[in-house]
């Protein structure tokens, strides 16, 4: 898998960049505006790269609190699919789903 740290706070994974300092975001050169939590979760996935994270990992991750146990059955679902739109949109997936256990970024 693709993962090079350029600089302590950079992440990389294909032509997808994470500056987690500067909280900046690019795929192929095309800054990607994400808000706070999108960064949380998109960090997440890229510091694990190629590895199937499941919800409850991702949960307990981005999500500390702050959600009643009814809500955080469909977070994850609805936060991956916002970044999705704004990740691979027009552009061969990164994120993938594996259906029952949880999702992974890798390089298209």
């Amino acid at each position: 898998m693709t993962l090079t740290a350029t600089d302590a706070r950079v992440l990389v994974v294909g032509d997808l960049v994470l500056d987690e300092e500067s909280r900046e975001c690019s795929r192929g050169g095309v800054p990607v505006r994400l808000t706070g939590t999108e960064f949380a979760l998109l960090r997440f996935l890229m510091r694990n790269p190629g590895r199937v994270l499941g919800k409850a990992q991702i949960l307990e991750r981005v999500w500390s609190h702050g959600f009643c146990p009814g809500a955080r059955a469909n977070v994850v679902e609805l936060y991956i699919s916002y970044l999705r739109k704004k990740i691979d949109a027009g552009r061969p997936p990164m994120i993938h789903t594996r259906r029952g256990v949880g999702y992974l970024l890798k390089p298209a």
